[in-house]
């Protein structure tokens, strides 16, 4: 029988997180992941574990240990009693002042376990938002802009924000990663500052491996147009993008099929304390 999360639950170490804590870590000052888990396995564990221990070198000039993370977060499923689940993972330092020195510190681990999220079903139609996310790179807490471009999308009668720097290149979505299908049906990354998720860095390895047609190259806003289709990429999975601002792509709302063979191929990897 499946152990579904059926709401969000907060954990530190195995066990459910304290009003102290949580109120000690509200500086705003950390990285994250996020990631699906499914019969108590992830897919791309590896690259999530990647993405955290280099961020916290980064932002905190401290190692974190993989056998750490994986134990953390192992022991929150095991604690909580779920096995599929969506899983974030928010690291942050309780020693607000060495942070401010500029000392190396020690941090804390934060889990969030909520229901299992799926990729959006319908074709997404996105608006288009000016706006570069600082520290692009990172996998960061700052997400307020991303969030309100989102709504503000949503509120427009759009489904999503994508976003564009100043000189009118394509970065990436709100919480995701953007594709473009050329007419020969290769794959097109818009090259930029911007978050490499880890969905699409499988998709990229995965594309590679099977020498599919794939690059990385400047996109402008005002080429979107001119692809055959899109695709939106992210924890969640995979979906197909409809339009931008109003014009959609010459072909179907589709996924190429390529993608979602590579994805499926990915094997899903347990979380073991």
């Amino acid at each position: 029988m499946k152990r579904i999360a059926s709401a969000t639950s907060l954990w530190i170490d195995g066990r459910p997180a304290d009003a102290a804590t949580l109120t000690a870590l509200q500086t705003n000052y950390g990285h994250l992941s996020t990631m699906q888990v499914r019969g108590g396995a992830v897919q791309g564990f590896g690259r999530h574990l990647t993405r955290l221990q280099s961020a916290n070198a980064e932002l905190f000039g401290s190692a974190l240990c993989a056998a750490r993370i994986q134990h953390e977060l192992a022991s929150a499923l095991h604690a909580a009693a779920v096995d599929d689940a969506t899983l974030r993972v928010s690291v942050g330092a309780l020693d607000v002042a060495a942070v401010d020195r500029g000392d190396a510190v020690d941090v804390t681990l934060l889990i969030a376990l909520s229901p299992p999220r799926a990729a959006p079903v319908n074709p997404q139609r996105l608006q288009s938002c000016r706006h570069q996310r600082p520290l692009a790179h990172l996998k960061h807490l700052a997400t307020l802009p991303l969030l309100h471009a989102r709504r503000t999308a949503r509120a427009a009668g759009f489904d999503d924000a994508l976003l564009v720097d100043d000189v009118g290149r394509v970065l990436e979505g709100a919480l995701w990663n953007i594709g473009l299908v050329d007419a020969e049906g290769g794959i097109v990354w818009p090259q930029g500052d911007a978050l490499r998720g880890v969905t699409e860095g499988i998709l990229r390895a995965g594309l590679d491996a099977a020498d599919l047609a794939q690059r990385i190259a400047p996109v402008r806003l005002a080429d979107c147009i001119s692809f055959q289709a899109a695709f939106a990429c992210n924890s969640s999975g995979l979906w197909p993008l409809a339009s931008i601002d109003g014009q959609a792509f010459a072909e179907d709302p589709v996924v190429p099929q390529a993608l979602q063979t590579v994805l499926a191929a990915v094997p899903w990897e347990a979380l073991e304390a």
